[in-house]
C-alpha cells in the first residue's frame, strides 16, 4: 500500500507515458498478425491429394507411422527473430498439414491437404510405402457447400477432441490390436483394424448427408514443448520413486547468500548439519538408491510413457464435422466419431475426448446465440485448417507421436460389408512398361 501512496506523484507528471506503453503492446500484436497471416501465410499454396487405397492392404501400420515420422522434420523448421519479424515466419510450430476422412453422402474419400512445396516429398513418402495406391489432385470438397453454414437450408454440428489425461500418457495404439499369438490363422487376420468400424458408419450416411474427420498436425520440438517432456520426466520419476531434481535458480543463490549473511555461513569440517541454511525446494537424494518394486501396471505406465518421448511429437487437432440439410438431418450421425475413439481408451494410460471449449452447446446462458457463433467458428476452422481457439495453437490440442497418429489415421487394411462399394479403391495393381520394350 506504501508503494502505491508514494507512486502517486509519480502518475501525476508522467501518467502520459503509460499510453504509448499501451499502445506500442498492441501495434506489435497488430504487426505480427499482419505479416505473419496476412501477408506470408496468404502466399502459402496449398494442395489437396486424394488417396486411393488399394482394395487391401498387406503392409503392416509401421508403415504408416514411418510416413509420419518422415514428414515431421520437413515441417518442422524454427525461426529466428528476424525471419518472424521481417519475413513472417510462424514462432510456434510453423509447418503443418491435415489428414482427413470425408464421407460425402456415403461415399468415402481419403484426403490430404499439404503445402505445395512438400507434395513431392509426401507423394514419395506414400508411394515407398505403399506403391498401389493412387494419388489425385483434386479441389477442395469442403467448397461443396454454402460457405455460410449454418443458414436455412443446412445445418453443422462439430467437435474438437483433446486427451484425456496428461499428454505423456498415450492412447492405445495399433500394437494392441493384434490377436493372441498361438493361433492357427495368418498374420493377415491377426490384425483388428478399428477404422474399419468408422468407415462403417460413414457409409451408412443418406442422401444431402456429409461427415467430414480432420487430424491437423503442427511439427513441434522440446523447446516448443518444455512442458511435455518435464511433465513425463515427473511422471517417470513418480512412479520409479525417484526425486525429482531441480535446478539451482539464481533467487535460490541469492536468498541462501542472505540467511548465511544473517544467521552464519555453513559450518565446515565439523560433521554437523549445515545450521540456518536455506532449505530450497530442491528434494534430497534419500531415494536416489531406493530399491525399485513395480507392479505389473506401473510398470506398463513406465514403458509406454518412455516410448511415447521417443517418436517424432505433432500438436494435433481432431476434429469431426456433420453437415447435412435440414430435412435430412439426423442427430445420431453428428457424433460417430465417439464410438471410434473409444477404441483408443485404456483406463491405466490415456483416452480421446471432445471438449466442451469449442462445443456448439451450451447449458446456461446464451443458449441460443452461443451455439450459433460456435458453430459458424467450427465450421470455419475446418474449411481454412485452423486451430480450434485460432490464432492461439497450443490449447484445445493433444500432443500425439507417429505411432498414436498411424494408429487413428491409416489406411483400412480390408474393404468389406458395407464400405466395398462406397469406397474408392485400386482395383488392379498396375505394371510398368517391359524392360525390352525398343526405344526407337
Amino acid at each position: 500500500m506504501m508503494i502505491i501512496i508514494l507512486f502517486i506523484p509519480f502518475l501525476r507528471v508522467w501518467w502520459w507515458l503509460l499510453f504509448p506503453l499501451i499502445l506500442s503492446i498492441e501495434l506489435r500484436e497488430l504487426y505480427l498478425w499482419w505479416i505473419q497471416w496476412d501477408f506470408a501465410y496468404a502466399k502459402t499454396k496449398w494442395t489437396m491429394l486424394e488417396i486411393i487405397p488399394p482394395k487391401e492392404v498387406l503392409v503392416p501400420l509401421k508403415a504408416m507411422e514411418d510416413i509420419f515420422t518422415n514428414m515431421w522434420a520437413p515441417l518442422y523448421f524454427p525461426s529466428n527473430w528476424r525471419e518472424q519479424w521481417c519475413e513472417g515466419a510462424l514462432a510456434d510450430a510453423p509447418g503443418w498439414m491435415s489428414w482427413e476422412i470425408a464421407s460425402i453422402e456415403g461415399n468415402l474419400h481419403f484426403y490430404i491437404r499439404v503445402p505445395t512445396s512438400y507434395k513431392v516429398t509426401l507423394e514419395t513418402a506414400l508411394y515407398g510405402h505403399y506403391p498401389e495406391l493412387e494419388i489425385q489432385e483434386v479441389p477442395d470438397y469442403t467448397k461443396n457447400v454454402p460457405q455460410n453454414i449454418p443458414n436455412a437450408e443446412w445445418d453443422v454440428y462439430g467437435e474438437d477432441f483433446v486427451l484425456g489425461a496428461a499428454s505423456p500418457y498415450p492412447i492405445r495404439t495399433y500394437e494392441k490390436f493384434y490377436e493372441p499369438q498361438g493361433e492357427k490363422i495368418s498374420a493377415e487376420e491377426k490384425r483388428i483394424d478399428p477404422m474399419s468400424s468408422l468407415l462403417e458408419l460413414m457409409s451408412k450416411l443418406g442422401p444431402g448427408e456429409q461427415f467430414w474427420l480432420q487430424f491437423i498436425t503442427l511439427s513441434v520440438g522440446d523447446d516448443m514443448e518444455p512442458h511435455f517432456k518435464k511433465e513425463a520426466e515427473e511422471i517417470i520419476a513418480k512412479l520409479t520413486k525417484r526425486p525429482v531434481k531441480k535446478v539451482k535458480t539464481l533467487f535460490d543463490d541469492m536468498m541462501e547468500i542472505l540467511f548465511n549473511l544473517i544467521f552464519g555461513p555453513k559450518k565446515e569440517g565439523s560433521g554437523e548439519k549445515a545450521s540456518y541454511k536455506w532449505i530450497s525446494s530442491q528434494k534430497t537424494e534419500e531415494g536416489e538408491n531406493r530399491e525399485m518394486v513395480l507392479s505389473p501396471g506401473e510398470r506398463e505406465i513406465l514403458t509406454e510413457v518412455e516410448n511415447k518421448l521417443k517418436k517424432p511429437i505433432y500438436r494435433t487437432n481432431i476434429r469431426g464435422v456433420y453437415v447435412a440439410k435440414r430435412e435430412s438431418y439426423s442427430s445420431a450421425n453428428r457424433t460417430l466419431t465417439r464410438s471410434y475413439f473409444s477404441h483408443f481408451q485404456t483406463n491405466n494410460l490415456n483416452h480421446l475426448r471432445f471438449t466442451v471449449t469449442t462445443r456448439p452447446k451450451t447449458h446456461y446462458f446464451f443458449r441460443q446465440s452461443i451455439p450459433f457463433i460456435r458453430t459458424r467458428r467450427q465450421f470455419r476452422n475446418y474449411v481454412n485448417r485452423f486451430t480450434p481457439l485460432f490464432p492461439n495453437r497450443r490449447k484445445e490440442m493433444a500432443l500425439l507421436n507417429a505411432e498414436e497418429l498411424a494408429t487413428i489415421y491409416h489406411f483400412p487394411i480390408k474393404i468389406t460389408g458395407l464400405v466395398a462399394p462406397t469406397m474408392s479403391r485400386v482395383e488392379s495393381k498396375k505394371g510398368g512398361p517391359p524392360p525390352n520394350l525398343p526405344v526407337e
